[in-house]
């Protein structure tokens, strides 16, 4: 079994907030019985167009005015500056402070965003979602996406598991200053792209240049988010601009979820973390993970599905489901996608409910119309 250890965190910790969890915007509808089922079945649903148009075009002008400042030979009107970043570039970008990351970052065909706090964004997804979310998690039961107080800093609820910790504290993990609690505490948190840990906001925007690498026959940098303990359950994907089939979209191996949401918990309960995991990789030299029998069982007996829709559109995806961006084979398509995690509130489930799997069942802390659907129907 794994120790749980008592720890002092070294993240200030905060008062309570109050903040309205209801959305002042627009909201995708719910979805229908069958968008259900299928959900269950596969892990993931398309929505297409769901989201306002005119908040993702301001999405859009916010990455130009990111790339005007920290890359600006790359040009809005002219995919022939849409080429890879090189090292040199990388290398200039702005260092971030320990535990936060840089606004503005990225390397080869990859950059992201880090703007997911500013409410047009939260506005534009995880709020404009809130409708599915609580359907499909519950009424009352998911973290509100607040974002940012008036003094630029964010408030929520954070387990401070192993895996947490890792991001908190950065990548070295001998240079942690204590074991992780496996119990909740509010955060504040002032570093850029750390929100993700208390659902205070999305992870900014994950893009793909032109022409990105073929990730080869057995699907490099494929992965299950994080462990299969804690409170997130539900994610999405969602596409600010035009994504045509084969530009990066977020590829998916369909009914991976299950498989590896039962996987995980049993290794988790053979006496071993998700983090763990990864440390031990490190010691035998690789890369941060060691090849999970799971995951390659899925690479091997499942086929990927590419998603892609028009400007606005949104991929559910449960979060252990098998992943990874997509090949952008396009000449003149940048992949432009936000990315959030809705996450089960402490008052829904408790701190020893989090960290087990009781009864097995997947559905387990889902609404009640969830559970109930049969997932053939």
């Amino acid at each position: 079994m794994v120790t749980i250890t008592q720890s002092v965190p070294m993240v200030e910790p905060a008062p309570e907030r109050e903040v309205s969890a209801v959305p002042t915007v627009p909201q995708v509808p719910a979805l229908t019985e069958s968008q259900i089922a299928q959900f269950k079945r596969d892990g993931f649903l398309v929505l297409p167009g769901a989201l306002d148009a005119e908040l993702c075009r301001r999405a859009r002008d916010d990455m130009w005015e990111a790339i005007g400042t920290y890359l600006p030979r790359m040009k809005r009107g002219d995919p022939s500056t849409w080429t890879p970043i090189t090292d040199e570039e990388t290398t200039a970008f702005p260092v971030a402070y320990h535990g936060g990351q840089p606004y503005f970052g990225g390397g080869g065909t990859r950059y992201y965003v880090r703007n997911g706090t500013k409410d047009f964004m939260l506005d534009l997804g995880p709020r404009a979602l809130w409708t599915v979310a609580e359907q499909l998690l519950g009424k009352g039961t998911v973290v509100w996406p607040a974002g940012r107080d008036e003094s630029g800093s964010t408030t929520g609820p954070c387990l401070m598991s192993d895996e947490s910790m890792e991001v908190l504290y950065g990548q070295d993990l001998d240079t942690w200053p204590s074991l992780p609690t496996f119990q909740t505490q509010t955060l504040r948190l002032p570093q850029q792209g750390l929100e993700l840990l208390t659902g205070q906001g999305t992870r900014g925007l994950y893009c793909t240049l032109p022409n990105s690498p073929d990730p080869g026959p057995n699907w490099r940098g494929a992965h299950s988010d994080g462990s299969s303990y804690g409170r997130f359950r539900l994610n999405f994907a969602a596409y600010i601009d035009d994504l045509p089939p084969a530009s990066g979209g977020f590829t998916v191996w369909p009914g991976s979820h299950t498989r590896i949401w039962e996987h995980h918990w049993k290794t988790f309960h053979a006496g071993e973390t998700h983090v763990g995991r990864r440390h031990n990789a490190r010691k035998l030299g690789g890369h941060g993970r060691l090849a999970d029998p799971i995951v390659e069982a899925v690479k091997a007996d499942t086929e990927a599905v590419d998603t892609y829709g028009p400007t606005g559109s949104v991929v559910l995806w449960h979060h252990k489901i098998l992943h990874v961006p997509g090949q952008n084979t396009s000449n003149d398509v940048i992949r432009q996608a936000t990315i959030y995690g809705f996450m089960k509130s402490p008052e829904s489930l408790s701190d020893e409910m989090a960290m087990t799997d009781a009864g097995g069942d997947i559905w387990r802390d889902w609404s009640d119309e969830v559970r109930e659907i049969d997932e053939g129907a």
